[in-house]
Protein backbone atom coordinates (compact mmCIF):
# COMPACT_ATOMS: atom_id res chain seq x y z
CA UNK A 1 0.00 0.00 0.00
CA UNK A 2 1.42 3.38 -0.97
CA UNK A 3 1.00 6.48 1.08
CA UNK A 4 0.87 9.91 -0.39
CA UNK A 5 1.73 12.77 1.89
CA UNK A 6 0.39 15.35 -0.54
CA UNK A 7 -2.81 17.02 0.55
CA UNK A 8 -5.94 15.58 -1.04
CA UNK A 9 -7.44 19.01 -1.45
CA UNK A 10 -6.07 22.39 -2.30
CA UNK A 11 -5.26 24.64 0.63
CA UNK A 12 -7.33 27.79 1.06
CA UNK A 13 -4.39 30.07 0.24
CA UNK A 14 -3.46 28.25 -2.99
CA UNK A 15 -3.41 30.52 -6.01
CA UNK A 16 -4.04 28.93 -9.37
CA UNK A 17 -1.51 31.04 -11.28
CA UNK A 18 1.13 30.76 -8.57
CA UNK A 19 4.51 29.32 -9.58
CA UNK A 20 6.72 28.26 -6.64
CA UNK A 21 10.40 29.20 -6.45
CA UNK A 22 12.86 26.90 -8.19
CA UNK A 23 14.81 24.61 -5.90
CA UNK A 24 17.91 24.83 -8.08
CA UNK A 25 18.33 28.58 -8.58
CA UNK A 26 15.67 30.26 -6.38
CA UNK A 27 13.92 32.12 -9.22
CA UNK A 28 10.23 31.91 -10.10
CA UNK A 29 9.89 29.92 -13.32
CA UNK A 30 8.80 26.49 -14.43
CA UNK A 31 11.18 23.71 -13.42
CA UNK A 32 11.99 22.55 -16.95
CA UNK A 33 13.17 26.02 -18.02
CA UNK A 34 15.89 26.41 -15.28
CA UNK A 35 19.29 27.63 -16.50
CA UNK A 36 21.16 26.20 -13.48
CA UNK A 37 21.03 22.63 -14.81
CA UNK A 38 24.34 23.12 -16.61
CA UNK A 39 25.98 25.20 -13.84
CA UNK A 40 28.44 23.89 -11.25
CA UNK A 41 28.01 24.53 -7.48
CA UNK A 42 30.98 26.28 -5.85
CA UNK A 43 30.38 24.53 -2.51
CA UNK A 44 30.09 20.87 -3.41
CA UNK A 45 31.46 21.03 -6.98
CA UNK A 46 28.43 19.18 -8.42
CA UNK A 47 26.34 20.16 -11.47
CA UNK A 48 22.67 21.17 -11.43
CA UNK A 49 22.34 23.92 -8.79
CA UNK A 50 23.88 27.09 -7.40
CA UNK A 51 25.78 27.27 -4.10
CA UNK A 52 22.98 29.38 -2.53
CA UNK A 53 20.63 26.38 -2.88
CA UNK A 54 23.19 23.68 -2.02
CA UNK A 55 22.05 21.16 0.62
CA UNK A 56 25.12 18.94 0.70
CA UNK A 57 27.71 19.22 3.44
CA UNK A 58 30.93 20.99 2.68
CA UNK A 59 33.66 18.48 1.95
CA UNK A 60 36.73 19.13 4.07
CA UNK A 61 40.14 18.50 2.69
CA UNK A 62 41.74 15.81 4.89
CA UNK A 63 45.29 16.59 3.82
CA UNK A 64 45.18 20.20 4.99
CA UNK A 65 44.55 19.42 8.67
CA UNK A 66 47.10 21.34 10.72
CA UNK A 67 48.73 19.54 13.61
CA UNK A 68 49.29 21.81 16.59
CA UNK A 69 52.24 21.03 18.83
CA UNK A 70 52.77 23.14 21.91
CA UNK A 71 56.19 24.21 23.01
CA UNK A 72 57.53 23.62 26.52
CA UNK A 73 56.85 27.25 27.54
CA UNK A 74 53.28 27.07 26.28
CA UNK A 75 52.71 23.85 28.22
CA UNK A 76 54.16 25.40 31.41
CA UNK A 77 52.03 28.51 30.92
CA UNK A 78 48.90 26.41 30.41
CA UNK A 79 49.56 24.28 33.50
CA UNK A 80 50.18 27.43 35.58
CA UNK A 81 46.92 28.92 34.33
CA UNK A 82 45.02 25.73 35.09
CA UNK A 83 46.51 25.52 38.59
CA UNK A 84 45.61 29.14 39.37
CA UNK A 85 42.11 28.58 37.97
CA UNK A 86 41.64 25.47 40.12
CA UNK A 87 42.92 27.31 43.22
CA UNK A 88 40.47 30.18 42.62
CA UNK A 89 37.63 27.70 42.15
CA UNK A 90 38.57 25.90 45.37
CA UNK A 91 38.60 29.20 47.24
CA UNK A 92 35.17 30.04 45.87
CA UNK A 93 33.90 26.56 46.75
CA UNK A 94 35.14 27.03 50.31
CA UNK A 95 32.77 29.97 50.78
CA UNK A 96 29.53 29.14 52.59
CA UNK A 97 27.30 30.30 49.73
CA UNK A 98 29.15 28.70 46.81
CA UNK A 99 26.72 25.82 46.35
CA UNK A 100 23.61 27.98 46.50
CA UNK A 101 21.48 29.12 43.62
CA UNK A 102 20.74 32.80 43.13
CA UNK A 103 17.44 32.79 45.03
CA UNK A 104 18.94 30.89 47.96
CA UNK A 105 21.96 33.21 47.88
CA UNK A 106 19.75 36.31 47.99
CA UNK A 107 17.75 34.78 50.83
CA UNK A 108 21.01 33.95 52.65
CA UNK A 109 22.19 37.53 52.20
CA UNK A 110 18.87 38.88 53.46
CA UNK A 111 19.03 36.63 56.53
CA UNK A 112 22.69 37.45 57.03
CA UNK A 113 21.99 41.19 56.82
CA UNK A 114 19.15 40.90 59.30
CA UNK A 115 21.34 38.88 61.63
CA UNK A 116 24.20 41.35 61.26
CA UNK A 117 21.98 44.32 62.09
CA UNK A 118 20.51 42.46 65.05
CA UNK A 119 24.00 41.55 66.21
CA UNK A 120 25.12 45.17 65.91
CA UNK A 121 22.13 46.41 67.89
CA UNK A 122 22.74 43.78 70.59
CA UNK A 123 26.42 44.74 70.76
CA UNK A 124 25.47 48.41 71.10
CA UNK A 125 23.04 47.59 73.90
CA UNK A 126 25.69 45.51 75.65
CA UNK A 127 28.25 48.31 75.37
CA UNK A 128 25.71 50.83 76.76
CA UNK A 129 24.90 48.48 79.63
CA UNK A 130 28.61 47.93 80.23
CA UNK A 131 29.18 51.69 80.37
CA UNK A 132 26.28 52.21 82.78
CA UNK A 133 27.51 49.24 84.81
CA UNK A 134 30.99 50.78 85.02
CA UNK A 135 29.51 54.11 86.11
CA UNK A 136 27.41 52.37 88.75
CA UNK A 137 30.45 50.43 89.97
CA UNK A 138 32.37 53.71 90.30
CA UNK A 139 29.48 55.18 92.27
CA UNK A 140 29.42 52.09 94.49
CA UNK A 141 33.17 52.35 95.10
CA UNK A 142 32.81 56.06 95.95
CA UNK A 143 29.98 55.27 98.34
CA UNK A 144 32.07 52.51 99.95
CA UNK A 145 34.92 54.98 100.46
CA UNK A 146 32.52 57.50 101.94
CA UNK A 147 31.08 54.80 104.22
CA UNK A 148 34.57 53.79 105.38
CA UNK A 149 35.45 57.42 106.01
CA UNK A 150 32.18 57.88 107.91
CA UNK A 151 32.86 54.76 109.98
CA UNK A 152 36.40 55.97 110.71
CA UNK A 153 35.04 59.37 111.71
CA UNK A 154 32.39 57.74 113.93
CA UNK A 155 34.95 55.47 115.57
CA UNK A 156 37.28 58.44 116.17
CA UNK A 157 34.34 60.43 117.56
CA UNK A 158 33.46 57.55 119.88
CA UNK A 159 37.12 57.38 120.99
CA UNK A 160 37.15 61.12 121.61
CA UNK A 161 33.92 60.84 123.60
CA UNK A 162 35.45 58.04 125.67
CA UNK A 163 38.58 60.08 126.24
CA UNK A 164 36.48 63.15 127.09
CA UNK A 165 34.42 61.17 129.56
CA UNK A 166 37.59 59.71 131.03
CA UNK A 167 39.12 63.18 131.33
CA UNK A 168 35.92 64.55 132.86
CA UNK A 169 35.80 61.67 135.29
CA UNK A 170 39.44 62.24 136.15
CA UNK A 171 38.79 65.97 136.64
CA UNK A 172 35.72 65.18 138.68
CA UNK A 173 37.74 62.77 140.77
CA UNK A 174 40.56 65.31 141.16
CA UNK A 175 38.12 68.03 142.05
CA UNK A 176 36.57 65.81 144.65
CA UNK A 177 40.03 64.95 145.84
CA UNK A 178 40.89 68.64 145.72
CA UNK A 179 37.82 69.51 147.76
CA UNK A 180 38.62 66.81 150.15
CA UNK A 181 42.19 68.03 150.35
CA UNK A 182 41.09 71.59 150.93
CA UNK A 183 38.72 70.47 153.61
CA UNK A 184 41.51 68.56 155.24
CA UNK A 185 43.93 71.37 155.08
CA UNK A 186 41.66 74.01 156.17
Amino acid sequence: MEYSFRPQWKPWNFQSGYIPACGRCGKFHKHYICNSINQRCFSCKKFGHYSSKCFSKVAMNIQSKPVSVKSRKQKERDTARMNSYIERKNIIRALPFSGMRNSAFVQYLDIANVLKTELKSVKQKISKERNTNLEQQKCIEDLKLQLKNQQIIESERDQFKQELENIQQQKGAKSEDGLNWEERHM
